[in-house]
């Protein structure tokens, strides 16, 4: 379908500010998914596909929402702030560290949010590519690259903040959950590809 991507990129004109952007790769993935999903053909032009496909459009279009929100979520400006916090004495070095902490954590879970939500979306693309319609398998794997390309961003982002954790046991959960958000996508993604290689029943 050629004009998939111009269609997931389009915003409603009623929404158009001064500040909009374009919405990010990951939103625009779960968009690719959702035009899939809302199709009329399905798979098996059966009704349980069709249950399948609107349950997951409704899902999708939340997912989306959330990943434009927490990608556009600041969180420079409070780690700005901390460290700019006075330091003369052990007291107020103290203080100045435990907001720096505080303020990283924040910024951490931005990008652990992101990986959570692109996690669901691949999920979510497993489901659609077993009930969506074949003539737009193209556009699922386009949807799967866009949300991986988005998953492994933000896995990057936030293993480059781990280093200036000083919890060792917040670090432990951190690299715990990447790892079991990671092994989740990849068995999503493989079970998208089988769908879309399947030969036709």
């Amino acid at each position: 379908m050629k004009n998939a991507l111009a269609s997931a990129t389009s915003v409603p004109p009623t929404r158009l500010t001064p500040r909009c952007r374009p919405p990010p790769w990951q939103a625009l993935g779960s968009s690719l998914l959702l035009m899939v999903a809302a199709l009329p053909q399905t798979r098996s032009d059966s009704v349980a596909d069709r249950a399948k496909l609107v349950e997951s459009a409704a899902t999708l279009t939340s997912l989306r929402q959330q990943l434009i929100e927490t990608i556009e979520t600041e969180t420079a400006v409070k780690l700005f702030t901390a460290r700019n916090m006075p330091q003369a004495s052990a007291a107020q070095r103290s203080e100045r560290q435990d907001a720096i902490q505080l303020a990283l954590r924040a910024s951490a879970d931005v990008p652990l949010e992101v990986m959570r939500l692109c996690t669901h979306g691949l999920e979510l693309a497993a489901i659609v590519a077993a009930h969506g319609t074949r003539a737009a398998s193209a556009d699922v794997q386009l949807g799967v690259a866009l949300l991986q390309a988005g998953f492994d961003g933000a896995r990057a982002n936030l293993e480059g903040k781990l280093s200036s954790f000083i919890d060792a046991a917040y670090i432990t959960s951190i690299v715990d959950e990447i790892g079991r958000l990671t092994g989740e996508t990849t068995a999503s993604t493989q079970a998208t590809e089988s769908w879309l290689k399947a030969p036709p029943a």
